[in-house]
């Protein structure tokens, strides 16, 4: 029994420097990766935040990830990066990114998942926008119809797959933050 525990003791070293040079170094670069969130989420929070610097250091966050990170995080990212698109008035483009995550997220995570849900929230309020934006600036019908429908059709779902309330309640939400990024927006 001596021997073994002898053993164990000796060998413990080659398991630390195994597990450092490869599990650990990833573990580094998400440490950093963290610390760089709470950045970034400090800029978001800044009175006036600057939403390209914000964007642009999304950027730099997903090139610091272990290249064998979690979809999960990666989508997450991309996320955030469309929410700051769409908090510049980037609304078309907005939409394409959200449009193409929700079919990866639909993919990869399913239908139900959380990442999913919020990729279909913003999706459904970035439409949402878009209808408001062409409508107020004197839009034809022909042109800020599609996105109205699409909003309703993505509340709709959101909220048949949640409970009977729901839709009303996302629908309050996505009106609210919307008169209150137009208010910021007035001068």
């Amino acid at each position: 029994m001596r021997k073994f525990f002898t053993l164990l003791w000796l060998l413990s070293p080659v398991a630390v420097l195994y597990y450092h040079f490869n599990e650990g170094q990833n573990q580094i670069l998400r440490e950093k990766a963290r610390d760089h969130v709470a950045a970034i989420r400090e800029l978001e929070k800044a009175k006036e935040p600057d939403w390209e610097k914000v964007i642009e250091e999304y950027e730099k966050l997903t090139s610091e990830l272990p290249a064998n990170e979690q979809p999960l995080v990666r989508h997450q990212i991309r996320l955030a990066k469309a929410k700051a698109r769409l908090e510049m008035l980037d609304v078309v483009g907005s939409i394409e990114d959200l449009n193409t995550l929700l079919q990866e997220t639909a993919l990869v995570h399913g239908d139900d998942a959380k990442v999913t849900r919020a990729v279909r929230e913003l999706l459904g309020k970035a439409n949402y926008y878009a209808t408001y934006l062409l409508k107020t600036n004197g839009a034809a019908e022909e042109e800020w119809r599609p996105f109205a429908e699409r909003t309703r059709q993505i509340f709709r779902y959101l909220a048949e797959h949640q409970d009977a309330a729901a839709l009303a309640q996302y629908e309050q939400r996505v009106e609210a933050e919307f008169s209150k990024t137009l208010q910021k927006r007035t001068p």
